[in-house]
């Protein structure tokens, strides 16, 4: 795999995961519980969809795929056996697996997304995993009406 496993962004997500592995219980419960408030909000909707289609048309896939293995580690309970279901795994997960996987993904495509999708999805994790800004402005512009002309 390249030195750039997770995409153009590896260095970010490669500092988020070291700060998620240093968090603790109040901090994870916190990131849980404000989870929990915005998932249920039509903007955090619109921002996974938003998300899911970046992933999609970018062809960052393998990138995607490339995370599991990282936040898997960090999330999954020590001693946990290969002989159980998939639903009894997943339950056993530590509940800032959501959180912190939307905020990953974010970060992946975080180029291709409105600031404010990259925000909302990070959102949960304010004030607990600082991110850094992006070293690029992101790709995604508003689009000109069509009467409009871009600017030359």
């Amino acid at each position: 795999m390249s030195s750039l496993p997770y995409g153009p962004n590896t260095a970010s997500i490669r500092r988020f995961l070291v700060q998620l592995a240093g968090l603790g219980s109040t901090d994870k419960a916190a990131v849980v519980a404000r989870h929990a408030q915005l998932s249920r909000t039509t903007a955090w909707e619109a921002a996974e969809s938003l998300l899911a289609t970046a992933i999609e048309r970018s062809g960052r896939e393998a990138h995607r795929d490339a995370l599991s293995g990282p936040l898997l580690q960090l999330v999954r309970p020590a001693g946990a056996t290969a002989t159980i279901s998939e639903d009894e795994a997943l339950a056993q997960l530590d509940p800032v697996a959501e959180p912190a996987l939307a905020a990953l993904l974010a970060l992946m495509v975080r180029d291709l997304l409105p600031a404010e999708t990259v925000g909302a999805l990070l959102a949960p994790f304010d004030g607990v995993v600082e991110v850094d800004s992006p070293t690029q402005p992101p790709a995604v512009t508003t689009p000109y009406p069509p009467s409009a002309p871009p600017p030359a």
